[in-house]
């Protein structure tokens, strides 16, 4: 990542103080660019736009494809009101790809936001659906995945085996191939 995109990523979001066409027309370029990736949930930080502003698909398992996923739908102003547990599972982020973490966030949460059409909602969440929305709201207040994890033994990249398998290849091991 480019240190002008970090900084960028970086730089809290400000509150959006009514649903306009100006945040009508970021929530559609928001959904427009997740429809272009393979991703679960997008941040106006991530398209250079300092609004509390996400979008987010739920339904998310594991090894699941864009069929299973819900709609995509924003979260205007999203505040987390309540947050228990605690799971460790698997981080990434399209402003930072070919990385992968393991980060450590709560197992359920509950979300008020207001949604596109600004009529105040709340979610109940947990497991990867409340793990997206963590990840956004972060995005919102500048902080990146790469944070969350407690150590660089927890960072690694998707590469394949000799037999064509995908394996997670800590980046520790890749440092040490590379003399790095």
């Amino acid at each position: 990542m480019h240190p002008e995109e970090e900084k960028a990523l970086r730089t809290p979001s400000q509150a959006v103080t009514r649903v306009d066409k100006k945040i009508k027309a970021l929530i559609q370029d928001l959904k427009d660019t997740l429809a272009q990736e393979a991703g679960v949930g997008l941040a106006a930080p991530q398209i250079g736009v300092h609004k509390r502003v996400v979008v987010i698909k739920l339904g998310q398992k594991h090894d699941a494809d864009d069929q299973e996923l819900g709609p995509t739908f924003a979260l205007i102003n999203p505040e987390i009101v309540s947050a228990e547990g605690e799971q460790r599972d698997y981080d990434a982020c399209l402003s930072i790809p070919g990385l992968y973490g393991y980060t450590y966030r709560p197992q359920k949460i509950t979300v008020k936001a207001w949604d596109e059409h600004g009529q105040a909602i709340q979610l109940d969440l947990e497991d990867l659906d409340a793990r997206v929305v963590l990840h956004e709201v972060d995005h919102l207040d500048g902080i990146l995945f790469l944070d969350r994890l407690r150590s660089q033994e927890d960072l690694y990249v998707v590469t394949r085996d000799k037999k064509g398998r995908l394996v997670h290849t800590p980046i520790k091991e890749i440092l040490k191939s590379s003399g790095g």
